[in-house]
């Protein structure tokens, strides 16, 4: 049963995971009203779908009545909204959890991880539905020619977040765990914490699948010797072996418990999409389709938005990625080395969250030093946190400049803008970087293009 009301409303519902979730309430009946800050692209979407959407933060946005308050992560205690409907003893859940009261029943595979999960939980969703007709899922992005969130039947692919640490809560039939890496410490504390996190989620998981190539997911295999691992390395049951690209395609040899199941493509550069397609074929193992009939479509996948996606080729190749930490833009810029590997590199970084880039300005400068020929640093993307004093975008400049890189700092979107301007040359992949606003000048960048400007 889900115990839910008749009407919830939404606190911060422009952001990508409860965007996902209102159309998903929407499509099963729910009366559905949100909040948050800013207009947005997704706001006006949900509006055009009959979702009653207020900007700003007001207790007269609050539904009549008793319904449920579902609010974001990003949302404090102290929220407007918050405080009002705890003062009319309304219900309140936060996002993951009222996502587990709606799923209650349903056959549900997780897909999990500090990288690559949005990419994985669409491929597995959409390798399911090609061999059956019969899925459900949740993904945190936008996919060209398939809607964020369907309820559908068979199984539900739920792309999971451990920023809040709610996930922990989850019991899903199938889990697939990529990879751990050093994130969000802000809510844990240290790495090993966080690890302690994903080995308690791996627990309640009835099926269970990790990425081999990862040490962290890699350490949960001694407490669940029936993993399903999959990776590059030896060892691992579900294997690709001789991987090789070519602009947006890679091709490898695919293995599967010591038996070569053949060679396949993925629509899409880099050894990480790689690996995230070895997650897909998990996923889908581990319901029970063959990974030989799950192989045959993975040339056909679509690729999430902002995940090197490529949005104009007329004299440069301009790329947007959602790359928001060290280890996603390293393998962010070795697909695109692997995939364009005779044309120059220009990357333009906007760091995200003040407290990630405290703790990661060397690392991201010595990543963007390394990759790219020339390096726009912006300032900080602040994410709803309040900024820390000394943080800034130009300790990520500063490091990539010691690091030896080609480096210029441009605090504002369109000083950067300027910057790439000056420094592009015809032939160079000017590639854009963040989880903030950065996408807006990457689209700038591409309709000049595609215009002649």
């Amino acid at each position: 049963m889900r115990d839910l009301g008749t009407h919830l409303h939404l606190v911060g519902i422009g952001g990508e995971g409860m965007s996902t979730l209102a159309q998903l309430l929407s499509q099963l009946g729910y009366q559905v009203s949100g909040s948050d800050l800013t207009p947005s692209t997704r706001l006006a979407h949900l509006s055009a779908q009959g979702i009653r959407v207020c900007l700003g933060h007001s207790p007269d946005n609050l539904p009549p009545g008793r319904g449920t308050i579902v609010y974001s992560s990003a949302i404090p205690a102290g929220n407007p909204e918050l405080r009002a409907a705890r003062a009319r003893g309304m219900k309140l859940l936060p996002r993951l959890q009222a996502l587990n009261v709606l799923l209650a029943g349903r056959k549900v595979v997780a897909i999990a991880g500090t990288h690559g999960k949005t990419t994985t939980t669409t491929w597995a969703a959409c390798l399911v539905h090609r061999l059956t007709g019969e899925e459900g899922h949740y993904i945190g992005a936008q996919v060209a020619g398939l809607p964020a969130a369907r309820w559908g039947h068979g199984p539900f692919f739920l792309e999971v977040d451990e920023s809040d640490g709610l996930f922990t809560t989850l019991s899903p039939q199938v889990a697939v765990i990529g990879n751990i890496d050093g994130d969000h410490l802000s809510t844990y504390g240290s790495y090993q914490r966080l690890l302690g996190a994903f080995a308690a989620f791996a627990r309640r998981a009835g099926k269970l699948a990790v990425g081999g190539d990862d040490p962290g997911a890699r350490r949960l295999v001694a407490a669940r010797p029936d993993a399903l691992t999959f990776g590059l390395s030896p060892g691992c049951r579900l294997r690709a072996r001789g991987v090789r690209g070519r602009g947006q395609k890679s091709w490898f040899e695919l293995w599967w418990e010591g038996r070569r199941v053949g060679e396949v493509e993925i629509p899409a550069p880099g050894t990480h999409n790689v690996r995230n397609a070895l997650g897909a074929l998990a996923a889908g193992i581990l319901v029970g389709l063959p990974v030989e009939e799950l192989a045959e479509w993975l040339p056909q996948l679509p690729r999430p938005r902002r995940r090197l996606e490529v949005l104009e080729e007329n004299g440069h190749l301009v790329v947007d990625d959602y790359a928001h930490h060290p280890r996603e833009l390293a393998c962010s810029l070795t697909g695109i080395r692997a995939g364009w590997p005779r044309r120059r590199v220009v990357a333009v970084f906007q760091p995200h969250r003040y407290s990630r880039t405290s703790r990661y300005a060397r690392a991201f400068g010595e990543v963007l030093a390394r990759g790219a020929d020339e390096v726009v640093v912006t300032e900080v993307y602040p994410a709803g946190e309040p900024p820390l004093p000394g943080v800034s975008g130009a300790q990520v400049a500063a490091a990539a400049r010691a690091a030896g890189g080609e480096v210029h700092f441009a605090p504002t979107l369109d000083q950067a803008q300027e910057r790439v301007a000056g420094i592009v040359r015809p032939g160079d992949v000017v590639a854009y970087f963040g989880a903030g606003d950065i996408w807006r000048l990457a689209r700038k960048m591409a309709t000049s293009l595609s215009s002649g400007g």
